[in-house]
């Protein structure tokens, strides 16, 4: 076999070697992930013009929890991903004089882009929709619902730290005075790969919401901090 043929066969190997990478990088990917948010909230909500602190631990919050459910989804092609989480969360609870029960939605589609393996920016919303009642002293109460949108902008960043473990990191930013004043997020997590198509998370999530709408007897105010302890769970489908 001549060094001329030799020469073609490589060639052909690399082209084909492309050719496949190519072909699996354009197949689309579907993940589905299912976590447990293990959040407490601390700040203040006023509803209808009456205020009340906020602060409900954990413990609090499954002693008070009346429904929950936390997942997300993405679906990916190439370097490009749409991303969907949401939270549903229905609790009530009480300090002092003043009892209150709050539903809340968070969805958040976003569009990111792999500019490579560490870096993955990302922008799109966060939609809030909060149903509340607040019941004060000698019998007042009030109540309300209220949604707004935010926009995002974030990242997602990846550091390997062998072959199955990873440090992954989430951070955006948003608001800016559209929906709330100020909203942003942070979520760092340890990711162990279990196989090629399993993986189990663990990190710590905050994310903060200010946002105010009205005034006076219609005044709706939220700001409050959530944080606490992720765990999920993510299948490739």
């Amino acid at each position: 076999m001549n060094r001329q043929t030799l020469a073609a066969l490589g060639l052909s190997v690399t082209l084909l070697t492309a050719v496949a990478a190519a072909a699996e990088n354009d197949r689309w990917t579907l993940d589905s992930t299912l976590y447990l948010f293990a959040a407490g909230m601390s700040g203040d909500v006023t509803v209808k013009g009456i205020p009340a602190d906020l602060d409900v631990g954990f413990g609090d919050v499954m002693s008070n929890l009346e429904f929950g459910a936390m997942g997300g989804l993405r679906a990916a092609r190439g370097d490009w991903a749409f991303n969907l989480d949401v939270i549903y969360t229905g609790l009530g609870a009480s300090k002092g004089p003043v009892s209150g029960d709050l539903d809340q939605w968070v969805v958040e589609p976003t569009l990111s882009y792999r500019v490579c393996q560490n870096f993955e920016p990302f922008a799109g919303v966060r939609y809030n929709n909060l149903q509340a009642e607040i019941r004060g002293p000698f019998g007042t109460a009030r109540s309300g619902t209220q949604a707004w949108f935010d926009p995002i902008v974030g990242a997602n960043f990846t550091f390997p730290l062998g072959k199955k473990l990873s440090l992954k990191a989430r951070a955006d930013v948003g608001g800016f005075g559209v929906g709330s004043d100020l909203t942003w997020q942070a979520f760092p997590c340890l990711n162990w790969r279990l196989s090629e198509r399993c993986s189990l998370q663990a990190g710590y999530r905050w994310v903060y919401n200010d946002y105010t709408d009205g005034s006076g007897a219609n005044r709706f105010a939220y700001d409050v901090l959530t944080q606490g302890p992720q765990l999920g769970f993510t299948i490739r489908l």
